[in-house]
């Protein structure tokens, strides 16, 4: 069971996490149509302001987490809510292509997941710990559902720069529920002295790159499935894409419910590793079904049982880097593995791109082929780990 501390905990970093998924997932749908209209706007531009939020989060994840090691959580967790929320606001006035390229920047520039996945791992005890990443992940995971579903609505009827005032005001709120109601872990006798030399132990340390290898291949899949699949559903099954949510939702949703209650059960018989492999299993078949089932259906049963999948792992890799990374590396090690997140996102738009360009069947082919070098060598390697 989880503590009234360990709650508080959840509660909190939950809020700073989920405000900054929905300046994410909210602008994702409605964005680009956004800046297209702004004074100056070019595509470059437009592409430039989608997808800077990513490079400024790939590249500030390793510096963050360090600095969380050497000054502490809360203090880095606190600077960078207060970048993201003047992007937010900046957002929300931008007039131009440029300002809201600049905008974007500094919300990516807000690179707090390093630090509170870390703080998370410091106040939550090892045998709940994924439980509590469990529970974050869902948060995310009914997020980007609604999000999906919704952005459009709301942007329709109170406008772009309501979503960026509104994620500015969640952002606040999570701000001051850290500060005020989270205790900062205790201090304790450093073993190593943090320095940015000490990424060379995390780097080469065979677990942990088992683990950033894992979460990379994780994140690549998911982009080039959303960069593919809606254009599939659009060309192929004549799908208007209002009603792609119509898809998206359920499949989420679902995957979402089945994942809390298998995780807090695998946490209480040990059974995580088994979860690693079955999440990985049900991906590779994910995209197996995808190359036997040609119709709209094969699109459904492909996503059901990719997000179930990617919803079992998306907690498990995180709980288990942070159990087997040293206490006094820890930020610094979930830097890396963010970093890994995000260059995993950038593969994949790049392996959807060849899939657009070479036919459909092909991200299936080069997925399946993926997710099976994954599925055989992800066995020996995780058997090996004693957590």
């Amino acid at each position: 069971m989880l503590t009234p501390e360990e709650k508080r905990t959840i509660l909190g970093i939950n809020f700073a996490v989920v405000s900054r998924m929905l300046g994410l997932f909210l602008l994702l749908p409605v964005l680009s149509p956004y800046v297209r209209g702004l004074e100056g706007s070019t595509p470059l531009l437009t592409g430039l302001a989608v997808g800077i939020y990513g490079f400024t989060q790939a590249l500030l994840q390793v510096p963050f987490g360090y600095l969380s090691d050497k000054l502490g959580r809360k203090p880095v967790i606190t600077a960078g809510l207060l970048v993201y929320i003047g992007g937010s606001l900046l957002g929300a006035v931008a007039g131009s292509a440029w300002t809201m390229v600049g905008a974007r920047l500094l919300q990516g520039a807000g690179a707090i997941s390093s630090a509170a996945l870390s703080l998370t791992a410091d106040l939550i005890r090892d045998e709940v710990r994924t439980r509590a990443f469990a529970q974050i992940g869902a948060s995310v995971g009914i997020t980007f559902a609604f999000s999906i579903a919704f952005a459009p609505i709301i942007a329709g009827h109170l406008g772009v720069p309501f979503i960026f005032v509104l994620t500015a005001i969640l952002s606040l709120t999570a701000l001051l529920y850290i500060n005020f109601f989270i205790t900062e872990s205790k201090n304790h006798k450093k073993e190593i002295e943090p320095s940015l030399k000490n990424i060379n132990y995390v780097i080469k340390n065979p677990d942990l790159m088992n683990i950033n290898a894992s979460v990379f291949l994780l994140h690549s899949l998911l982009v080039s499935i959303f960069t593919v699949v809606p254009v599939e559903l659009i060309e192929t099954f004549g799908m208007a894409k209002r009603d792609h949510w119509k898809i998206y939702v359920p499949v989420i949703l679902l995957s979402v419910a089945l994942m809390v209650p298998s995780i807090i059960l695998a946490e209480k018989r040990g059974r995580i590793k088994e979860v690693i492999y079955i999440g990985i299993i049900l991906i590779t078949a994910s995209f197996l079904s995808g190359l036997l089932v040609r119709d709209l259906v094969g699109i459904l049963l492909m996503l059901s049982l990719f997000f179930v999948g990617f919803h079992l792992l998306e907690p498990t890799l995180p709980s288990l880097l942070t159990k087997i990374s040293h206490r006094d590396l820890r930020g610094l090690s979930v830097g890396v593995y963010n970093t890994s997140q995000f260059l995993g996102a950038f593969a994949g738009g790049l392996m959807g791109g060849i899939a657009l360009k070479k036919g459909f069947t092909t991200l299936h082919l080069i997925s399946f082929f993926v997710a099976i070098l994954w599925l055989v060598l992800s066995f020996p390697l995780f058997k090996r780990l004693k957590t």
